[in-house]
C-alpha cells in the first residue's frame, strides 16, 4: 500500500501501546513497538493485492499521476502534523520503502531485499485473494483504510492525552 497507509499504522500501533501503557518507559515502547511498526510495513504490502498499486511507474497515464499525486501530497500532510511527536515509528513503518525505493535503487543500482518479503508473506496469507492492483476503483478499498486509520489515531491521541 501507499505512505500514508504505513506512517499512520505505526502511529496507531504507538498510540495504542501508549493507551495501554500509558506509564511504559520510552525504551520499553520503542523495544515493542518499533518492530511491530517494521512488521506492519510487510503486512500491509502484501494485503496491497486489494488495492490500485500497478508494479510500475506509468507517467502517461493520468490516473496514475493524479492518485500518486494525491497520495504524496497526503503523507506530506501528514509528516508535517505528526513527524515531531512520531518521527521513529514513522521511520520504522516506512523503512522497507526507504531500504528498497530510495538507498538499494536510487544510490546503488540494486534490486530490493526487503519487499522479497512480503512478496512472500502475499503468497502465503492471501493466495487465494484476487489481484486488483490494476483496478482503478480499489483506491476507494486504499483510502477506506487510511481513513479508518487516521480516525483511530485521532481518536486514540484525543483518548490517551486528554486529561
Amino acid at each position: 500500500m501507499q505512505a500514508p497507509t504505513h506512517i499512520l499504522s505505526g502511529i496507531l500501533l504507538l498510540v495504542a501501546f501508549q493507551a495501554i501503557f500509558p506509564l511504559a518507559p520510552l525504551w520499553v515502547q520503542i523495544v515493542v513497538v518499533l518492530p511491530l511498526s517494521l512488521a506492519s510495513h510487510f503486512i500491509i504490502d502484501a494485503a496491497a493485492i486489494i488495492t490500485y498499486h500497478p508494479p510500475k511507474a506509468d507517467w502517461k497515464d493520468w490516473f496514475w499521476v493524479s492518485y500518486h499525486l494525491t497520495i504524496y501530497s497526503g503523507a506530506i500532510v501528514l509528516l508535517v502534523f505528526f513527524i515531531v511527536d512520531y518521527w521513529w515509528v514513522i521511520i520504522a513503518a516506512n523503512l522497507p520503502d526507504i531500504v528498497d525505493w530510495f538507498i538499494l535503487r536510487v544510490f546503488f543500482k540494486k534490486e530490493p531485499v526487503c519487499h522479497p518479503i512480503a512478496d512472500r508473506l502475499r503468497n502465503f496469507l492471501f493466495k487465494r485473494t484476487p489481484n486488483w492492483n490494476h483496478k482503478r476503483w480499489t483506491i476507494i478499498i486504499e483510502f477506506t483504510i487510511i481513513g479508518v486509520l487516521l480516525t483511530s489515531v485521532l481518536l486514540l491521541i484525543e483518548f490517551t492525552f486528554a486529561s
